[in-house]
Parts: C-alpha cells; sequence; structure tokens
C-alpha cells in the first residue's frame, strides 16, 4: 500500500482566513473543468460555514441537500449524492465535510465511475455510525484527500491517518483545527480551496457508469 503523502500540518486557525491573491482566477481553468458538488455533514452548513463560503466565491459550485440532516444513515445519504451526480456529464468531484465523507465512500459502492475525485474533510471515526463494515477496505479507484486535525472531538489523528492508508489517500494534517469547521475559525479557508485544485488536477475523466447494486 502506497504511504500517504507528506503535507505540512498549519499551526493556527488565524492563517486559514486570508484571502488568496488568485482569488480572480478562472474557476473552469483552476478546478480542471470539474464539477464541483459540496456535501455537508450532520446538521448543514450554516453561512458561516466555508463550504457555504466557497459557494458564495464559486456560485458554480452545487450543493446536496439532504431529506433529514439531523439523520445521520449512511446508506440514504449515499444514495443522495449519487442521484445528485448520476447525470453530470463532467467529471465529479465531491466536496465532503464530517458524516458526508463517509458517504461520499459509501456512494462510490454504490455507483462505479461516478466519482472522479474527493476531498474528505474532517471524516468522523466510522465507529461512532456503525460503518466500518460497509466502508471499502481497499484503496479508492478515484483520487482522494482526507484533511484531519490534531484535536478532532469525533476522529482520532491515527484512526484517521489508517483509513487514509486504507483508501490510498493523501493525508493533510492540520494542528488543533477541531472540527474544521466555523467553530474553529474555518470561514473561509482559502487553503482548502488550493487543496481542492489539486484534486480536480488529479481527477479520473467521467467515465460509463453503472449501477451496482449493494
Amino acid at each position: 500500500m502506497p504511504s500517504p503523502s507528506p503535507h505540512p500540518a498549519l499551526s493556527a486557525p488565524s492563517r486559514f482566513d486570508r484571502t488568496p491573491a488568485d482569488a480572480q482566477s478562472s474557476a473552469a481553468v483552476r478546478f480542471a473543468g470539474c464539477r464541483v458538488l459540496m456535501a455537508p455533514g450532520l446538521f448543514g452548513s450554516g453561512p458561516e460555514h466555508w463550504q457555504s463560503a466557497w459557494q458564495r466565491r464559486h456560485p458554480e459550485f452545487s450543493r446536496i441537500d439532504q431529506d433529514d440532516w439531523s439523520w445521520p444513515r449512511l446508506d440514504v445519504w449515499a444514495r443522495r449524492i449519487v442521484e445528485s451526480a448520476m447525470d453530470i456529464r463532467e467529471p465529479v468531484v465531491i466536496v465532503a465535510h464530517s458524516f458526508a465523507c463517509l458517504a461520499t465512500v459509501r456512494a462510490s459502492v454504490f455507483q462505479s465511475n461516478l466519482i472522479a475525485g474527493a476531498l474528505l474533510v474532517a471524516p468522523p471515526n466510522p465507529a461512532r455510525f456503525r460503518g466500518d463494515e460497509r466502508l471499502p477496505k481497499q484503496a479508492l479507484d478515484f483520487p482522494t484527500t482526507i484533511v484531519a486535525s490534531t484535536d478532532d472531538p469525533f476522529m482520532p489523528l491515527d484512526v484517521a491517518r489508517e483509513w487514509a492508508q486504507i483508501w490510498s489517500s493523501d493525508f493533510v494534517q492540520l494542528a488543533r483545527a477541531g472540527h474544521i469547521n466555523q467553530k474553529s475559525g474555518f470561514r473561509q479557508w482559502p487553503a482548502g480551496l488550493d487543496l481542492l485544485e489539486r484534486v480536480c488536477r488529479r481527477a479520473r475523466p467521467a467515465g460509463q457508469r453503472q449501477l451496482v447494486a449493494a
């Protein structure tokens, strides 16, 4: 199994909200022609969350809506991701936060060639949701980057690193970043857009999609 790519840890949330110099760059060029879908976690992402800020900055980004944001049903959330992405012709890149990270990976079991790449930010421990047995135990067939914090209350860092190794994901460690949401200072998070750009540039081409019964 290849080792996760090393990335320097960021030491303080105060650095995360700086506005990058390339703020006016073309999204079509920057994100390599991919269709970006936002997948919020439990209770959705409010207006102060970085996912909402990214959508304001990039109106071409779409959001996946769940019927019940308070009920973390892995298969239900995963199938909604499949439904949202199924008819998109461009390569689909998912930007998932928290529980939606698990749903995104689960969606890849239901639908082959659906996801071209994924940025998985602050995934919770699957054991909290009895999801261990329903997630792949091998390298994913699309590029992924897992972003984890040293003090996330919902995911021990060593467990996040283990899942990154299982899935052959790039692993980005942030220092003292909590659950990587607005409560821990992530309201704009332009550095995250740089990570998304890397994922998009590695995304696989859109291919023929085939539903899998699971």
